[in-house]
């Protein structure tokens, strides 16, 4: 089964008409894939599907489990529809190549087909449900079905429209040894919700923010039944050709230079995937060899499908072995020199009574104070090089170097902030989120907010809050926000020049899933946990506050038993999660995130860098 979620239809988040249109809402999945041995693998889908999790209890995820499609061949003597039917089942199947798919085919056709990129995807099992006979030996059979989704082009993902008009697909059979055989298929594969969940996992791709200095994961699903040379030429395909997803219309870049082609298969011997490229000077290549292998080896490395887990590259040109520079003539890479910002750090920082703002390395450490930054803050969030901070007062936003003098921000009813790796300031202001460009740089510092615009998955819709939450992740590209209090979104930052070097304009491009909070209860805020994962508060300050990790890539989540009373929280890769109480409680931290939460003496607003 596809993990411990369940799916089902979940309510958009209240929000009145008057404020733009809402992101479409899927029943049951969160996105799909299709054959890798046409192209590649089919990235988180650009429409907007609801993910409805069912939590588990403990510190870690049920891993997929396996199970093989039990598809047949056809039986003798049977009509065209169950030809069409059995053909739909086992369609799903990637075992050997779809090998029993193509008994229900003629044999020319058999051997030539190809599953193209593009699917249809049904609510439920699409069936045969009209025949046309045309004489003793052609035959005619519409499929017919809910269509909830169609995946097109290079991955891309349209939600079906009620004012589409879908015309049904054909299939055209003949009689083959006085047997129905299918003689033309449609393009697209047929997907059921039921099919897909047994056949697929999530992988990630890895790019590159626009500066090239960090790698960001891209989550995609990979067919399990693939082979591993399947599997692996699919993942490099989109590394040379990205999807085109939310991730990718701006965000993200590839380092592989602009008419690159894999030429052969990839090929796995000892651990090591051997990776030949083409279609660009070697100097072109060679330019670009440290972010080329990094995006390989991140995306490849353990995508051995059941085989041997990738350990290294080898990367050829044009079947030459192509030694990276500095690399000591070896031209097997074994660690990248690039890789994704986890934002570990022990170090976390938090308020005195006194207004005094103080650091501790580890929960065990002593209290070192910096500076004083005022009293009567309700937040503070520390720039991930150590150097500013930022801090709210009664809706005023505050910012200046950790001791040092802080100086108020235009604007009032900021609600919540979050700094980047180049030291912007990114805070929500109810139906708006603004960045506050480059504090590192005193003449910027002054300048007014930067309003940010916030877009659908296709990049145009666009969506309005209110905005109760931001944290942008260590990457400095995909952001975390919570909407209206009850909705989860992830998003990517897009950067577009204007058209005077000053005058670039901002946008977020919202993941195509999003995540309503359980029940009744609300969203408060959100932290980062690694390059993967955020934690999320609910209910803070009260009796029961609830605590859920998610994954970004939308696998399962897990529930944090929550200590009483917990108004804040922040986590960091590797180190404990860390919470403020209500009342003066202090502060708790909770090292193994199972519950077991211990005191870590006083403090207002803890908070790690970021």
């Amino acid at each position: 089964m596809l993990s411990r979620r369940t799916w089902r239809a979940a309510p958009v988040a209240s929000r009145p008409a008057t404020r733009g249109p809402k992101r479409p809402v899927l029943a049951v999945l969160a996105a799909l894939a299709v054959t890798l041995s046409a192209a590649g693998c089919i990235s988180m889908p650009t429409g907007g599907p609801v993910l409805s999790y069912t939590e588990t209890q403990g510190p870690g995820t049920q891993n997929q489990h396996y199970q093989q499609i039990d598809v047949q061949g056809p039986g003798n003597g049977w009509l065209p529809e169950q030809i069409v039917n059995g053909f739909l089942i086992a369609s799903a199947s990637f075992a050997n190549r779809q090998q029993i798919a193509r008994e229900y085919m003629t044999p020319q056709v058999g051997r030539s087909w190809r599953p193209s990129w593009s699917a249809i995807v049904y609510s439920n099992a699409p069936s045969a449900t009209q025949t046309v006979l045309s004489g003793r030996d052609q035959a005619a059979v519409t499929v017919t079905g809910t269509v909830q989704a169609k995946l097109t082009g290079q991955g891309s993902y349209a939600v079906a429209s009620a004012k589409e008009q879908v015309v049904p697909p054909t299939f055209q059979l003949t009689k083959a040894g006085g047997q129905w055989r299918i003689s033309q298929a449609p393009a697209e594969l047929l997907l059921s919700s039921d099919l897909f969940k047994y056949d697929y996992q999530l992988r990630n791709l890895y790019f590159f923010d626009p500066t090239t200095h960090f790698l960001v994961p891209d989550p995609v699903y990979v067919p399990l039944q693939t082979t591993p040379s399947d599997l692996m030429n699919g993942l490099v395909h989109d590394l040379i050709k990205p999807p085109g997803d939310w991730l990718s219309r701006g965000a993200t870049m590839t380092a592989f230079p602009s008419g690159t082609k894999q030429v052969g298969d990839v090929t796995l011997t000892g651990g090591t995937a051997a990776v030949n490229l083409g279609g660009v000077p070697t100097s072109v290549l060679q330019q670009v060899s440290a972010q080329v292998s990094a995006q390989l080896w991140w995306t490849l490395h353990g995508s051995g499908q059941g085989g041997p887990a990738v350990q290294s590259i080898e990367v050829s040109e044009n079947g030459k072995p192509w030694i990276p520079l500095n690399s000591d003539e070896n031209p097997v890479q074994h660690q990248p020199v690039f890789n994704p910002p986890t934002g570990a750090t022990g170090e976390f920082y938090y308020l005195d009574s006194a207004g005094n703002l103080l650091s501790r390395n580890g929960t065990q450490g002593k209290p070192a104070k910096i500076g004083r930054v005022g009293a009567g803050l309700s937040q503070i969030a520390v720039s991930p090089d150590g150097r500013y901070v930022a801090a709210l007062r009664d809706g005023s936003l505050f910012i200046g170097p950790v001791n040092g003098k802080l100086s108020r921000r235009d604007g009032a009813g900021y609600t919540t902030m979050s700094w980047d790796p180049a030291d912007n300031v990114w805070a929500t202001t109810g139906d708006q989120i603004v960045m506050l460009r480059g504090t590192a740089n005193p003449a910027q510092a002054q300048g007014q907010p930067v309003d940010v615009s916030v877009v659908n998955s296709d990049g145009s819709s666009p969506v309005v809050g209110p905005y109760t939450s931001l944290r942008v992740a260590p990457d400095g590209v995909r952001v975390a926000i919570i909407v209206g209090e009850t909705e989860l979104n992830f998003g990517a930052i897009v950067w577009q020049q204007g058209a005077r070097a000053a005058e670039a304009t901002i946008k977020i491009v919202l993941s195509p899933f999003y995540v309503t909070a359980p029940g009744v209860s609300t969203f408060s805020s959100v932290t980062w946990y690694g390059p993967d994962n955020v934690i999320t508060l609910g209910d803070p300050g009260s009796s029961a506050p609830y605590l859920t990790e998610y994954p970004v890539n939308g696998s399962s989540s897990t529930s944090i038993p929550a200590q009483p009373r917990i108004l804040s929280i922040t986590a960091s890769d590797g180190s404990a999660l860390i919470a403020g109480l209500a009342k003066g409680g202090g502060m708790t931290t909770d090292a193994s995130l199972t519950g077991s939460w211990i005191s870590i003496g006083s403090g207002v607003s803890p908070i790690y860098p970021g």
